[in-house]
Formats: structure tokens, C-alpha cells, sequence
């Protein structure tokens, strides 16, 4: 696997830097959407809302190091599943792939639904006028074409987007946030202090599980992109921490900024509100203002998907790699830019596909309005949160598996039990019960359709990979040949 092998076998090394790295975490996680998705926590928290953050920050560091463990010692574009292969063998890793592309195909879907939202509903709440169904359906599949049209680009020239884009806008709207607080007459220490919660803990503990921890499930997306990187053994982990980081200083202001905007009074019905920012801050900012940043947001937004669509590329790429999908047409690169375009060619037309198909289903049972804009984003995000759950368990307890075999990678006992089983054991507890708290509390429909949608897949895919193991159909396991190759270089640390 030299620097720049051939379009069939390998993506171009060296290619994407440190600062990439951090943009392409910081577009996974989108700390610039902060003002517009924390409805939850000033529901729950109350004038709390900063600490379900923060403290899903500090949760996701923790459980997220077994997997960052893990580019140590193997940065792999197939992401997550080589992790799950290198413990437990082709069958485990080739469920996590599966699990994991679904996942990213509701992804996008996802984020087709908040864009439209977005747009449909600043114009409603600010306007009064409810934009034509012909418009939301367009905002949504321009998020795909664009996300599509990001993905293929050479993963330099993405990461440079990124870093210009992701930082003006990152600088923009801290800035808002700043200006909001510093006008805000309600400026209080009562608004830092945890206690204040209406229902105590148990509030700001319900508002972490529930979305405080997956503000930042995107962080995987620089993961992908770890064959390309420059130094990525050395390095990935620290970009995906640093853009953590400013992803929850950010988004944690934004609460702030959005409880101190209004009197006490007044922050149950701001929690109520599909977007409080703009119920908060049109009290400080220009109504046209407002709208005019949101729509940049937006712009800004579809761009920064490209890091997400050309994680699912890869993972595609990867896949095909291995010969788990049989497809020499989907396993060769783009002869001048070295991505995976025809891998991210068929993620448009499935995502596109599932967005129209989930788009009208809605629209016939509740009719357009904008309930249904934000109910199209949250379905889609339940149905994604729990493929998440299932790409995540197994490669979380892969990292112990496969070290105890390769005693001479040299981490400490206490290290690799600490990584390897104290914090995945801490993870599945959290994830258990976030799925609980988070989905099955509360299977009221359309939820109940999609939770059962989501289990039916996982079904699905464990059924073909047993399926595909039973006729000797499960490929490679590039993963391992690069550890391999690396030898005892590759755990030394």
C-alpha cells in the first residue's frame, strides 16, 4: 500500500492534515446548528440547559476511547467495523459495516428533513407564512445533491473547504451568541448553578441521555477518513477530541445565551418552541437578521455534510475492498480524485429514495404543515439513533479482545482494562438506558413504526451476514493485513 496506488486499490495517502481532521469532526458534530437543537434541554433543565452538554461532553470522551484507541493502532477507512473485525473476527465486523451504512443512509435522511425544517419553519415562526410543500421536498433533496456533490471531492480540497467554512461560521455564531448574552438584562450566576433545575438531576441526567450525549455522535466522522490523513496514528485522536471540544463550548453558550434572553417566566414556553433561538434572540437581533443567519446556517449546513457522505463513501469503498460486496465497479476509485464516487453515487440514490418514500408516507397521514416538516427530522433521527446503538457495541469491546491476543502491542494492564472493558461496559450501560428513556418511554406513533423499521433492519442484517458467512461469501479483512504489516509498530504508543 504505497502513497498513490492504483484507483482500484487504495485512497491517496497524506492528504488531508490536523486542521482537516479537527473541521471534518467539528462538520460531523455541527456546533454551528447549537442555537437551533437545544428545545430539549431548556424543556427538560430548564435554566440548566448548559449542563446536559457538558456533561454529554465529558460521557462521550469517556466512551469514545476504545475507539480512538483504536486509530492508534489501525486508521482504516471502513471506520468502526475494523475495529469489530480485529476483536471478534469477519462475521462481527461485517454486522457493525452493515449496521453502520444503514445508519448513514437515515443519516442523511436526517439531514435532508432538519434542513427543510429549518427553512420551512424560520420562515413560519418569524413570517407567519407556511412555504409550499414543493419547497420543503426541494430544500430536502438539494441537502442530498449537495451533500453528494461535497463527497466527491479530493479529500484535500474537502478538508480546506471545511476548515474555511467551518471556522467563519463556528466564529459567526459564537458571535451571536456572545452579543445575546452580552445585551441580555438577565445575566445570572442562578443560570450555571446545576441546582436550579426544576426537577433537580434528574432533569439535567434525562436531558444528557436522552440528546446531550448524541449531540456528539458525529464525531466518527473524521474516522474514515483515516488512511488519508497525515500522521493519522498520531494525531486522528487528537483532531477528533479538539473538535469535541470546541463543538461543546459552543453549543453549551448557546443555551446559555438562549435561558438568560427571556425572564424565568417565560423559559417553559421557550423549551416548547420547534426553534427557541428564534423566540429568544428575536428579542436582542432584527427578525431579518435572524432569518438571514439561518439561512446561511442552512447553506453552510449542506456543505459540512460532505464530511458525513464521504464517511458513508468510504465505508461503501471498504466494504467492496474487502469483497464483502462483490462489486468491481463500486471498488474502484475516481481515476483523478481518488474518492469513492461511485460508492457515494449509489448513498444519493438510496438516501434520496428513502427521504421520498418517508416524505410522503407523512404528508398522507398528517398532512403538510409544520408539524410534520419537524416530525420528518425526529423519525428519521430515532431510526438512526438506534442503528447507532448496534454499530457501536461490538467494536466497543473489540479493542480488549484484540489486544489480549496481541500481548506484544504494548498497552498496560491497567490501560486496556480501562479502555477495553470498564468504559465499554459504562458505555452499553449509558446506551441501554438512553434507549429506554429515549425511545421505548415514549412509542407513541410515528415512532413506534420506525423503532420497529430500525430492529427490523439490525434483524436483516444479522441474518445476511450469518447467511453470507454459511457460503464462505464474507471477503477479506484489509484491516488485518494493515496491522499486520505494521507489526509491532502499529500498538507501540
Amino acid at each position: 500500500m504505497q502513497n498513490n496506488v492504483s484507483n482500484t486499490t487504495g485512497l491517496r495517502r497524506n492528504s488531508v492534515s490536523f486542521a482537516g481532521m479537527v473541521m471534518l469532526t467539528l462538520a460531523g458534530v455541527l456546533a454551528i446548528i447549537g442555537p437551533i437543537e437545544i428545545a430539549s434541554f431548556i424543556g427538560d433543565a430548564g435554566p440548566a440547559a448548559m449542563w446536559p452538554v457538558i456533561l454529554g461532553y465529558l460521557l462521550f470522551v469517556l466512551v469514545s476511547l476504545p475507539i480512538l484507541e483504536y486509530t492508534r493502532i489501525a486508521p482504516f477507512a471502513g471506520g468502526y467495523y475494523g475495529l469489530a473485525e480485529l476483536g471478534f473476527g469477519r462475521k462481527a465486523g461485517k454486522f457493525t459495516s452493515l449496521s453502520n451504512y444503514f445508519f448513514y443512509n437515515f443519516w442523511q435522511m436526517a439531514n435532508a428533513f432538519f434542513i427543510g425544517w429549518l427553512a420551512i419553519d424560520t420562515v413560519y415562526i418569524i413570517y407567519g407564512i407556511m412555504l409550499p410543500i414543493w419547497f420543503w421536498l426541494l430544500i430536502c433533496v438539494l441537502t442530498l445533491v449537495i451533500t453528494l456533490v461535497m463527497t466527491i471531492q479530493p479529500a484535500r480540497l474537502l478538508s480546506r473547504i471545511l476548515v474555511i467554512v467551518m471556522v467563519a461560521t463556528t466564529v459567526l455564531v459564537t458571535a451571536f451568541t456572545i452579543y445575546v448574552i452580552a445585551r441580555s438584562p438577565y445575566n445570572s450566576a442562578y443560570y450555571i448553578n446545576p441546582a436550579n433545575s426544576p426537577s433537580g438531576f434528574t432533569g439535567i441526567a434525562l436531558a444528557t441521555a436522552v440528546l446531550g450525549f448524541y449531540l456528539f455522535a458525529g464525531y466518527g466522522a473524521a474516522l474514515f477518513y483515516g488512511e488519508e490523513g497525515v500522521q493519522a496514528r498520531r494525531t486522528l485522536w487528537k483532531a477528533v477530541y479538539v473538535g469535541l471540544t470546541i463543538s461543546a463550548v459552543v453549543i453549551a453558550l448557546s443555551a446559555y445565551s438562549e435561558v438568560v434572553s427571556v425572564p424565568k417566566s417565560d423559559l417553559a414556553n421557550v423549551g416548547q418552541a420547534s426553534i427557541p433561538q428564534l423566540v429568544t434572540w428575536i428579542h436582542y437581533i432584527p427578525a431579518g437578521v435572524l432569518v438571514g443567519l439561518n439561512m446561511f446556517i442552512l447553506v453552510v449546513s449542506m456543505i459540512a455534510y460532505g464530511a458525513g457522505g464521504g464517511s458513508q463513501a468510504r465505508l461503501l469503498w471498504a466494504m467492496s475492498r474487502d469483497n464483502f460486496i462483490k462489486s468491481q465497479w463500486l471498488r474502484k476509485l475516481d481515476e483523478k480524485t481518488q474518492v469513492p464516487r461511485r460508492a457515494a453515487m449509489v448513498n444519493f440514490a438510496f438516501a434520496l429514495f428513502t427521504v421520498l418514500v418517508v416524505a410522503a408516507v407523512l404528508v398522507k397521514v398528517y398532512g403538510y404543515n409544520a408539524d410534520t416538516v419537524s416530525l420528518g427530522f425526529f423519525v428519521a433521527g430515532t431510526t438512526s439513533t438506534i442503528l447507532w446503538y448496534f454499530h457501536h457495541f461490538v467494536p466497543e469491546f473489540g479493542l480488549y479482545a484484540f489486544l489480549s491476543r496481541h500481548r506484544e502491542i504494548k498497552f498496560s494492564t491497567a490501560r486496556k482494562v480501562l479502555s477495553g472493558l470498564v468504559v465499554p461496559i459504562g458505555g452499553t450501560a449509558l446506551f441501554v438506558y438512553t434507549f429506554y428513556e429515549g425511545i421505548i418511554g415514549n412509542l407513541v406513533e410515528p415512532y413506534f413504526g420506525f423503532v420497529v423499521m430500525a430492529l427490523l433492519i439490525v434483524v436483516g442484517v444479522i441474518a445476511y451476514t450469518l447467511y453470507k458467512a454459511r457460503k464462505g461469501e464474507l471477503g477479506e479483512s484489509v484491516v488485518s493485513y494493515m496491522v499486520a504489516e505494521a507489526g509491532r509498530e502499529g500498538g507501540e504508543r
